[in-house]
């Protein structure tokens, strides 16, 4: 096995990263100085938009109060009935797609 500065991935020839130095220049004293070079990032409007999306999306509230104090109001009433065939779909449902799911 040869042993060089190259990477080999998946028959792909990459080379390692150099690193990257500043630009040297010279003060009047006659010294020359590194300055180093900065990074710079600018993100696209849709990015941004992006951005702001997700914090309209972060504010919003997961509980729906108004439908919460319904169904409070209907089980205390004792009006609040579920059939069991659909409880009985949706379990199997959800076993079917766990099921399905774990198989992956």
């Amino acid at each position: 096995m040869k042993i060089t500065d190259k990477i080999n991935a998946n028959g792909a020839n990459l080379r390692k990263p150099e690193t990257v130095k500043g630009k040297v220049s010279e003060k009047k004293s006659g010294e020359a100085t590194a300055e180093p070079k900065q990074d710079r990032v600018s993100l696209s409007g849709a990015a941004h938009g992006f951005a702001r999306l997700k914090e309209t999306v972060n504010s919003m509230t997961d509980v729906r109060a108004d439908k919460v104090e319904a169904l409070k109001n209907s089980i205390a009433s004792g009006s609040y009935n579920v059939k069991g065939d659909d409880v009985a779909g949706k379990l199997i449902k959800d076993t079917i797609v766990d099921g399905l799911i774990a198989k992956k």
